[in-house]
């Protein structure tokens, strides 16, 4: 178990603790700069999240003559994630002045509580995964604290806000899969109505219709009457906004004999977990589409050769390298600018928000001015042979 203060390792120590990633970093002089990364490590995607940031560290032993070093903080206490343990994580990172970014938050509940505390001194956080629309939403951000500021202007992120990966959803259905109806259903979270929201505004946009709109509870004793209004209403296929612990997948299973058995179910990322596929039921397979804030790259570098790819829980790894790179290359033209200097941390924060076209492997990312990408991540899996898979990205576009 990790204290929330730890110590700096440099990359040839990180990567052969980890995993065999990539070779050791040669031994490099000079004063120390560094990066850290925070996740609640507690399962396989924040790990392989935690070795792509180290994986793009060891791409860079040294930068203008700085050895960079990679700090790992893990927001987890006795294997769940600690939200005490998340803030002192922040407050440690924030305390030694060698670090210059961070690599996280990994999702939305936390970003809201760090980024207040890492904002008062201008420390960047870039995210792979944090997707609520409200982190970056202006005048007033959904950030948690009695200090926190309206918005956060340390904060930005490569993965696509719900909204636009609900629209882009739409997108895909109606131009991608050929449908012209749908039933949009949503649980009764403010994640739900927001993707809901968006999803019919999108197929209005395209001519296609959203025929019946709908809500649903995890109390609920049968979806089936919900569900025989919708195919009454003419609907072809599914958009259900919700997560899959509230019911949304259960509301799949009760698709049978109602609807074909290859009507599609289409949802974002809250549905994808082995609770899901379970709830669905075996005739989901291959029609049951989750919605991912992330894309996978047509190419890994050898660093990631290791990682898992295109199974649950790892869509966000090579987006977390991403954000390494991103935040490494930003500190490099910071110490450029600085005429050699180690840079402040307003420096590196500027040089960040700056970024244009930087060439990933999931994408290509400039930032907005609220720290949102201007062409984000997603991509879509899909549930075949009773587990989930990688099925296809999402074509770059444009947020809207």
């Amino acid at each position: 178990m990790r204290s929330p203060a730890v110590a700096l390792v440099f990359i040839s120590f990180v990567v052969a603790a980890c995993s065999p990633l990539a070779s050791p970093a040669p031994e490099a002089t000079g004063p120390v700069i560094a990066i850290a990364s925070e996740f609640p490590l507690s399962d396989a995607g924040e790990k392989g999240a935690e070795r792509a940031v180290a994986a793009a560290v060891a791409t860079h032993p040294t930068l203008r003559g700085y050895r960079l070093a990679y700090l790992s903080l893990d927001d987890n206490l006795a294997g769940r994630f600690d939200q005490d343990r998340a803030l002192q994580n922040a407050s440690s990172a924030i305390a030694d002045h060698r670090v210059l970014g961070i690599v996280g938050p990994w999702n939305s509940s936390i970003a809201s509580l760090l980024l207040p505390i890492a904002g008062h001194d201008d420390l960047v956080m870039i995210s792979p995964s944090a997707t609520a629309d409200c982190l970056t939403a202006r005048p007033k951000a959904c950030l948690q604290g009695a200090t926190a500021p309206a918005v956060a202007t340390n904060f930005f992120r490569i993965a696509a806000r719900n909204t636009v990966a609900a629209r882009t959803a739409a997108d895909f259905a109606v131009d991608k899969l050929g449908i012209g109806r749908f039933a949009v259903l949503r649980d009764r979270t403010g994640y739900g109505r927001d993707l809901s929201n968006a999803f019919k505004s999108e197929v209005a946009a395209l001519g296609a219709q959203a025929v019946f709109s709908g809500s649903f509870s995890d109390t609920d004793p049968s979806y089936a009457p919900l569900l025989r209004q919708a195919q009454a209403a003419g609907a072809e296929a599914l958009f259900v906004g919700g997560l899959s612990d509230l019911g949304a997948c259960r509301v799949r299973g009760a698709m049978s004999g109602i609807f074909p058995d290859d009507a599609y179910f289409i949802s974002g990322d809250g549905i994808l977990d082995p609770t899901c596929i379970t709830d669905a039921g075996q005739k989901a397979d291959e029609h049951l589409i989750a919605t991912v804030s992330a894309r996978e790259p047509q190419s890994v570098p050898a660093g990631l050769k290791g990682l898992v790819r295109g199974k649950i829980y790892d869509a966000y790894n090579s987006a977390a390298y991403d954000c390494a790179q991103i935040l490494i290359a930003a500190i490099d033209h910071a110490i450029q600018v600085n005429n050699g200097k180690i840079p402040t941390r307003e420096q590196v924060l500027r040089a960040v928000a700056a970024t244009t076209d930087f060439n990933g492997i999931t994408g290509t990312y400039t930032f907005d001015a609220n720290g949102d990408a201007v062409r984000p991540a997603v991509s879509f899996y899909y549930v075949r042979d009773g587990a989930w898979t990688f099925w296809q990205n999402a074509p770059v576009s444009t947020a809207r």
